[in-house]
C-alpha cells in the first residue's frame, strides 16, 4: 500500500479531517486541495526534481502540502520553521532541492537563505499557488540520484530529521511500507477507530507525531485538532473539553506541566482515553502522581526512534502501575532483543544494546551508506539505546550507549541521575554530562534549570541517600536554559 491511498480512499468523505483555529477542512476538501497544489508543483519543478522542501508550521496547509508532494510521486523533506538561513541553505544543498512549499509569511527569510544557493530553486506559496524563483541561476542543482523510485511501497516517502550537524544534516529515509506498517501496529496496540479524535501539539514533522498521530488518524478517517502556538495546560484542557478529544501524544515535559496545573479539575476530561508519551525520561515518582491525579485517563509510555518509523514499544494502561518504569512490550510485528558487544542475546535483566527488527525499520540514512551499514546489521536496527527486558519481556531503558559516563571503571548512566534530580520540586530541567577527570577519567556534572532561582539548595545532599557516591555529580551548575534539538530533546554535550 502507498500513503497516497490513505487519502484517496477518503476523497468522498465529507466529515471533518482537521481543525486548526477557526479553519476546518473535510477529507474531501483536503483531497481536492492537495491535488490542485500537486498540479502547481508539477508545473514548477524539473522532471528530475525529487526531494521537495516543506517549510510550514503545524497547520492544515502542512497536511495539504504533504499530500501534494506524495501525489506527485516525490519525497517530502520537512524543514523546521525555526531554522536559521545557514541551516536552511545547508539542508537544501544536502537534499538537492529544486522546490520548497511554504507561505508568503516566510518569503523574505527563504529568499535570504537561498541567495548563495548557486542553483535555480523555486518557492511555491500555498495560499494562492503563486511561485517565485529565488535567484537568477539557470541550472537546477545536480542530482546524485542516491534514491531511485520504482513506484511501489518500498519507495521513500519522507525524509525526517535526526541527529546531525549543519555540515552533515542526517536525514532518515522512511518508505511507504515503513510508515503504514507502523501506523497499523499503533492502531492495533491502542485499539483506535474512526471515532477517535486526536489533539496535535507536537511538530507534525517530528517522527512521533507524523506516524502516531497524523498518519494514524488519516488511515482511520478520524478527526484531528491542531493546537495553535506553544503548549499551555489551560488551552490543552479547554480543547479536550470542547472538542471531546480521545487521545493525545506528548513528551514528558508537557505531562509535567499538566501535573503542575492547579485548575485541571474544572474541566471535563471524560472523553480522553489515552495520553501517550515518550521522547525522554519520565521520573517514576511523577508518573505515579499523574496516574493518580488523572485516574480516568490511560497513560501509555512508549519508546521509539525516527529510524523505526518510530514506535517500537508501548506500556498499556493495564500495566501502567504493575510495570511502572518500563516502556512496555514491542508493538505487533516488531521483534526486539538485548545484546552484548558481540551481538549475543542477553538473558533477562541484563543490560545491553536494544536492537529491533520489523517492517518499520528505515531504508537508511540519506547519502550515508557507511553509517547505514553500521546501524542496520543483518536486518536488525541497532538503536544505540541501553536497556534490559524482564522475565515477562517488558523493556526497561537505562540510557544511551554514547551517553555512558565511565568513571573509575564504573559505568554511570546520566538518565538515572536525571530521574532522581527531576523529583526535586525546584528542578525544572536537568542534563547530566561527563567532565574530564585526571584521576577517574570522567565524572558526572549536572546542569540544572531551576523553578525558583536565587535559593541556594544543596542538591548533593538531596542525592546522598538516593544514589551511590560514585554516581553523585561532582558539581551542580545552575543555568538559565538547556539547549534543545529540533525534536525538542535536550542536547547533550561535554564529551570531546
Amino acid at each position: 500500500m502507498l500513503l497516497t491511498e490513505l487519502l484517496e480512499r477518503q476523497k468522498n468523505n465529507g466529515t471533518v479531517a482537521i481543525k486548526y483555529g477557526n479553519r476546518v477542512i473535510s477529507y474531501q476538501e483536503w483531497y481536492d486541495e492537495s491535488n490542485r497544489l500537486s498540479f502547481v508543483l508539477n508545473e514548477n519543478s524539473h522532471k528530475d526534481s525529487l526531494n521537495i522542501g516543506v517549510f510550514l508550521p503545524n497547520s492544515i496547509g502542512y497536511a495539504v502540502a504533504y499530500y501534494a508532494i506524495l501525489f506527485n510521486e516525490k519525497i517530502a523533506v520537512p524543514i523546521d520553521v525555526r531554522s536559521k538561513p545557514l541551516e536552511i541553505l545547508s539542508l537544501a544543498q544536502y537534499c538537492e532541492m529544486d522546490v520548497v512549499l511554504t507561505t508568503i509569511q516566510y518569503r523574505e527569510l527563504l529568499e535570504n537563505s537561498f541567495l548563495k544557493y548557486g542553483h535555480k530553486i523555486t518557492l511555491i506559496f500555498i495560499e494562492d499557488y503563486s511561485s517565485k524563483v529565488v535567484n537568477n541561476e539557470k541550472d537546477y542543482i545536480k542530482k546524485t540520484k542516491y534514491i531511485v523510485p520504482h513506484g511501489d511501497e518500498n519507495d521513500v516517502a519522507i525524509m525526517l530529521h535526526t541527529s546531525g550537524t549543519t555540515n552533515n544534516p542526517k536525514r532518515v529515509m522512511l518508505t511507504h511500507r515503513n510508515l503504514i506498517t507502523n501506523v497499523e501496529a499503533n492502531i492495533e496496540s491502542l485499539q483506535l477507530s474512526m471515532n477517535d479524535k486526536v489533539l496535535i501539539c507536537m511538530p507534525m514533522a517530528f517522527g512521533y507525531c507524523n506516524t502516531a498521530q497524523f498518519l494514524t488518524h488519516l488511515y482511520l478517517g478520524a478527526s484531528m485538532v491542531i493546537s495553535e502556538g506553544i503548549f499551555v495546560p489551560r488551552i490543552f484542557f479547554q480543547i479536550v473539553q470542547e472538542e471531546k478529544i480521545t487521545n493525545f501524544t506528548g513528551v514528558p515535559s508537557m505531562l509535567l506541566m499538566l501535573l503542575e496545573y492547579g485548575d485541571s479539575s474544572k474541566y471535563d476530561m471524560t472523553s480522553l482515553r489515552y495520553i501517550c508519551f515518550g521522547g525522554g525520561k519520565m521520573p517514576v515518582e511523577l508518573l505515579n502522581k499523574l496516574v493518580k491525579k488523572f485516574r480516568a485517563v490511560g497513560f501509555v509510555q512508549t519508546y521509539g526512534q525516527t529510524e523505526a518509523s518510530p514506535r517500537i514499544t508501548a506500556l498499556l494502561p493495564k500495566d501502567a502501575i504493575r510495570k511502572i518504569g518500563s516502556v512496555g512490550l514491542p508493538l505487533p510485528n516488531i521483534k526486539l532483543k538485548v545484546v552484548d558487544e558481540n551481538g549475543s542475546t542477553l538473558a533477562s535483566n541484563k543490560i545491553g544494546e536494544i536492537i529491533i527488527q520489523g517492517s518499520g525499520v528505515m531504508k537508511g540514512y540519506y547519502k550515508q551508506p557507511k553509517i547505514t551499514a553500521s546501524t542496520i546489521i543483518d536486518g536488525w536496527l541497532h538503536t544505540g539505546d541501553l536497556g534490559y527486558v524482564d522475565e515477562e519481556g517488558y523493556l526497561y531503558l537505562t540510557g544511551r550507549m554514547k551517553n555512558v559516563i565511565i568513571s573509575g571503571g564504573m559505568n554511570i548512566y546520566p538518565e538515572e541521575i536525571e530521574e532522581i534530580l527531576m523529583a526535586h520540586s525546584n528542578i525544572r530541567e536537568v542534563c547530566v554530562v561527563p567532565e574530564e577527570s585526571k584521576i577517574l577519567g570522567e565524572v558526572p556534572v549536572a546542569k540544572i534549570v531551576e523553578v525558583n532561582d536565587g535559593d541556594r539548595i544543596n542538591y548533593r545532599a538531596f542525592c546522598i541517600d538516593k544514589l551511590a557516591n560514585y554516581k553523585i555529580p561532582v558539581r551542580f551548575d545552575i543555568v538559565d536554559a538547556l539547549d534543545k534539538t529540533y525534536n525538542g530533546k535536550i542536547k547533550r554535550s561535554g564529551r570531546k
